[in-house]
């Protein structure tokens, strides 16, 4: 009886293959249930249902003391309020001769009114030490100052790195940016922007006149130049995935494979509606793998159902054995729904309506595993892509194929020929040919040749002008 449905009990064996396995795929899909039915109906809520680790706890408050002997200050932790932490300026704002000598003052008490007035040599000691005390500490900061100013005048001044801007109408799918870098640039693309569109494919620079450039360059500069990477970086394609209102995505240009970042920001786009994967080179197989281009005469299989195949190296590649190029990878689709999971709601399938491929090799198992059948309705194979096995199952019959039609070659019509009777020596004049002989070996290479016969008579024709302009003149 064929599937009319892509779950899990109906592709078993294809389920067992998976990397965790059929029956964790049933848990998860069971307990995904109410939030995938609340992206589908549009009412997620925005908030993570779950912290990620351990929350940390609120730092103790603090009250500075100070006492007026010494310099010091000194932290108390509380629990009741938080103060800043006191500076030294703080410390020497505060009425420091309140309640400083009450000994000194008990004494004064004790006697008459006249020696009230007589001046206390402790409290005279005091206040010189602690005028002395905030002399020196100015004079230490303006120090202090003065070598920092002196420090950043002989460090050199740091390149200024600036931030470009981007129209709406930019990184877009229609015009995407064209050798695109990462970096800073992840900065200036807006992270609630709906579509995107990026090409990562590095030219390699053309060196007109290397000479000049070994004489200008020094060795130490040429060594950072070849230490830089020459493609755009696997890890540069991550922040991708902080991207959550994504509802077209186009990636092309790709040197090597980045379905790692590409899926797994496929998976918290819960709305992407179309997703383009384009490779600048082509597949390379080896022999025994003759599997067809899909272009020109290429048909679909007929068939729903095959024996699960994988021929990648979980990481979106062919193996070695099987050639080099990208490939649509199950297990790489699987890993980027693990982390995907780990940092916001997913949907059960991905919400890709229309998937578009150039040069890449396609099989069956990622559509049976990770695609809804009931929102995937086009697959655009545009140039160099292989089907390695690929086929649909009954309930994505409706979808739509797209590939490239047939391109008509001249046809060359060729003949065979006799190079010893049909060889010839020829003489050329101006780019024009006013002689030929039979090619009779080395020494017919040494001969006169004679002009032709059209190129005697337009001679003798301007030696007989020449006769008749000097009959003339005379």
């Amino acid at each position: 009886m064929e599937p009319k449905t892509n779950e899990i009990e109906d592709f078993p064996e294809h389920w067992k293959a998976t990397l965790l396995g059929e029956g964790f795929w049933k848990d998860a899909e069971d307990w995904n249930k109410d939030t995938n039915a609340k992206i589908e109906a549009g009412n997620l809520h925005t908030k993570f249902p779950f912290n990620i680790g351990a929350e940390q706890a609120p730092r103790a408050p603090s009250i500075v003391t100070t006492t007026a002997d010494s310099d010091s200050v000194v932290e108390e932790v509380t629990a009741e309020k938080r103060n800043r932490r006191f500076s030294m300026n703080d410390a020497l704002g505060l009425n420091l001769f309140a309640n400083s000598h009450p000994r000194s003052r008990s004494r004064s008490n004790n006697r008459g009114r006249s020696s009230s007035v007589t001046p206390d040599v402790r409290r005279s000691n005091s206040l010189i030490r602690i005028t002395f005390n905030r002399m020196s500490l100015r004079l230490r900061e303006k120090g202090e100052e003065e070598e920092e100013e002196e420090e950043d005048q002989l460090q050199p001044e740091k390149p200024i790195i600036a931030i470009p801007t981007f129209s709406p109408d930019q990184a877009t799918p229609a015009n995407p940016l064209m050798e695109f870098c990462g970096g800073t640039l992840w900065t200036a693309l807006p992270k609630d922007r709906r579509t995107l569109g990026i090409d990562v494919f590095w030219p390699i620079p053309k060196d007109e006149d290397k000479g000049e450039k070994e004489n200008v360059k020094q060795n130490e500069d040429d060594k950072e130049e070849e230490e830089k990477p020459t493609i755009f970086p696997i890890d540069e394609m991550a922040p991708v995935c902080m991207f959550r209102n994504l509802r077209v995505l186009k990636i092309t240009g790709m040197m090597q494979s980045y379905q790692m970042y590409i899926f797994q920001a496929a998976w918290l786009n819960t709305n992407l509606d179309e997703l383009e994967i384009g490779m600048a080179l082509s597949p390379r197989l080896r022999r025994g793998y003759k599997w067809p281009y899909i272009k020109g005469g290429w048909q679909l299989n007929k068939t729903n159902m095959e024996e699960p195949v994988y021929y990648g190296d979980c990481e979106g590649s062919l193996i070695h054995k099987v050639g080099i190029g990208e490939y649509l990878d199950k297990i790489c689709l699987e890993k980027a729904k693990i982390r995907a999971m780990a940092m916001g709601s997913t949907r059960n399938r991905l919400s890709i309506r229309t998937l578009v491929l150039t040069g890449v090799v396609v099989d069956a198992d990622p559509f049976l595993h990770w695609f809804d059948p009931k929102r995937l309705k086009c697959i655009n194979f545009k140039d160099n892509c292989v089907d390695a096995g690929f086929y649909l199952s009954h309930c994505m019959k409706k979808v739509s194929i797209l590939f490239p039609h047939r391109v008509e070659e001249p046809i060359l019509r060729g003949r065979r020929v006799n190079p010893l009777s049909e060889l010839k020596v020829i003489e050329l004049k101006g780019g024009k040919k006013i002689g030929e002989i039979p090619y009779r070996g080395p020494q017919s290479l040494k001969e006169n040749i004679p002009r032709n016969s059209t190129e005697q008579k337009k001679k003798a024709d301007e030696e007989v002008v020449d006769e008749a302009q000097i009959e003339i003149a005379l």
